[in-house]
């Protein structure tokens, strides 16, 4: 998974994943807080979820008390730098640990 996006590019296509993020998690009635490029799911438990955009790396971080990821754009989705498993399975993954409402985002 090389990266081969210029910045304007990779400025696209994380805020797409934002905005689908905060979507999901609107429809999940989920709070949700933006902060510049940093994405806060709260959830009931207190516990949350951070989406976080890192534009010198070109990569979108995920992090909870599950664990953290870095993701990059395979040309399709956002993958894992370690595993490979797309940000929209790992925030399933990630909710479901946390006991909280699934998030649907099949094109992350």
């Amino acid at each position: 998974m090389s990266d081969s996006l210029d910045d304007t590019r990779y400025l696209q296509l994380a805020e797409q994943a934002m905005a689908a993020i905060e979507a999901a998690a609107d429809a999940a009635d989920l709070d949700s807080k933006r902060d510049g490029s940093v994405l806060r799911l709260e959830l009931d438990s207190g516990d949350q979820v951070i989406v976080n955009l890192q534009q010198p790396t070109h990569q979108v971080w995920l992090a909870s008390r599950v664990g953290a990821h870095h993701y990059v754009w395979s040309g399709q989705h956002w993958c894992d730098t370690r595993t490979g498993e797309t940000l929209g399975a790992a925030l399933q993954r990630v909710m479901a640990a946390l006991g909280a409402p699934l998030l649907s985002l099949p094109s992350l």
